[in-house]
């Protein structure tokens, strides 16, 4: 009985290494981390050493009091001005600071921003391959996504958009066999929508996004707009709320890259932009989100913290971080749990992805299907994996007892509490 039992236990565990990966990935519209654990991006951007200038100026500590789960870096492949950008020992460690304070970094190439040169920015994507930048990504592949430009190519904007979102979609097909080429270049691959990244809706004409996920051999691509929709939303909520709609209906992993509340035109902070109702929204239907930006912006009202300390918020900055609705503090979105549990899947014992630890038990364990859960708070939502990261359906019962009807094996309940909380249970049916 004894062996019978190791055996099965053998089993159990190599199933639940099977399951982890050494890369964020995507799985239909989720993004999920190396424990297999859904991820909801919610962060801030922000251009470390101040734009290139100041190589002792490295905020990473001060962004990881906001309950940030993620930094979006601005980096650049040639920007002589600004010599920063190619010591990359500078670049090593703005990512290896983000990792040691359990945020994910998305190191983005901001050469190409608003540009429309596909030869230019098929050139410079060799740059993440190259023999400096490529070692620094695999030391910390578990928690890095590759944003590939910042607003690159032009399709509505040109004066030809059916031309040029084919151009757009073959340029990143391009791209992608460069990269994937490369043995080991696994990384999760955001791609940002074209025209300065507003035009979300170029990921849907032609089956744009779904044709790139398809052409990818790791079908591992993260969608990304940029929210500054004064004009091409018209600063309307529910055309905005229209937009997002059309996206998530199509199942693609989809992140709002840059959330602001000012937009430049002719001059900076020209527009006032109606970013509220925007957010309200991502936290109710939990999509990704990264607001603009930290310190050193060009458009002072539009900085999150007016001197680089969590310490000195500006009206903006305390809106993103404490609004009682979306704030990133208020309201934390649950952090890697890979990075939480010191770079460890430990799904044997359960997963706890909170700030802290959240009072919970769950019984009978063993099960026969029906089981109650007992936790000092609200429970807000209950989901359910088997081994192989299957989302299981759960029937509540009453507040407390649910009941999941599956054959008998392993299966991991993930509670969330009324102040997201979370924690990852192994469960077992017999």
């Amino acid at each position: 009985m004894k062996k019978i039992l190791l055996s099965l236990l053998t089993i159990v565990s190599i199933s639940l290494q099977a399951q982890t990966s050494n890369f964020i990935h995507t799985s239909g519209k989720y993004i999920l981390d190396p424990c297999n654990d859904t991820l909801t991006i919610k962060g801030i951007n922000y251009a470390p050493y101040n734009w290139g200038y100041t190589l002792s100026d490295l905020k990473i500590d001060q962004i990881a009091q906001t309950g940030a789960n993620a930094v979006r870096m601005v980096w650049y492949w040639s920007n002589p001005g600004a010599n920063v950008y190619y010591n990359y020992v500078a670049l090593d460690s703005a990512i290896s600071k983000c990792i040691q304070h359990k945020m994910i970094a998305i190191v983005e190439l901001h050469d190409f921003t608003c540009g429309n040169s596909p030869s230019s920015l098929t050139n410079g994507s060799g740059w993440w391959t190259n023999n400096s930048v490529f070692p620094i990504l695999q030391k910390y592949k578990q928690s890095v996504i590759v944003n590939i430009a910042n607003e690159a190519l032009q399709v509505n904007w040109s004066s030809n958009p059916t031309t040029a979102l084919a151009t757009y979609k073959s340029t990143y097909q391009n791209i992608i066999t460069n990269l994937r080429n490369v043995t080991g270049f696994d990384f999760p691959l955001m791609i940002d929508a074209p025209d300065c990244g507003q035009h979300s809706d170029a990921f849907i004409t032609s089956n744009t996004a779904a044709d790139l996920i398809t052409f990818d051999p790791k079908h591992n691509i993260i969608f990304s707009a940029h929210a500054y929709w004064y004009g091409y939303a018209n600063n309307d909520s529910l055309q905005m709320v229209t937009k997002i709609n059309t996206i998530t209906a199509q199942s693609i992993p989809f992140v709002l890259g840059e959330i602001a509340n000012q937009q430049d035109d002719a001059s900076m902070c020209q527009y006032n932009l109606n970013y509220q109702p925007l957010l309200n929204y991502c936290e109710s239907k939990k999509i990704s989100w990264l607001a603009w930006s930290w310190d050193h912006d060009g458009c002072p009202a539009r900085q999150i913290s007016s001197t680089g300390n969590y310490s000195d918020l500006t009206s903006y900055g305390n809106d993103i971080i404490n609004n009682t609705t979306y704030g990133l503090l208020s309201h934390p979105s649950s952090k890697s749990s890979y990075l939480v549990n010191n770079k460890t899947c430990n799904l044997s014992t359960g997963i706890n992805n909170s700030h802290q630890e959240l009072s919970i038990s769950l019984f009978p364990n063993p099960s026969n299907g029906l089981f109650n859960i007992k936790t000092v708070n609200t429970i807000k939502s209950i989901k359910a994996q088997d081994i192989i990261g299957n989302h299981i359906n759960i029937e509540p019962i009453t507040e407390s007892t649910f009941k999941i009807t599956q054959n008998s094996g392993v299966y991991f309940i993930t509670i969330i509490d009324i102040y997201n909380h979370s924690k990852t249970i192994k469960l077992i049916l017999n």
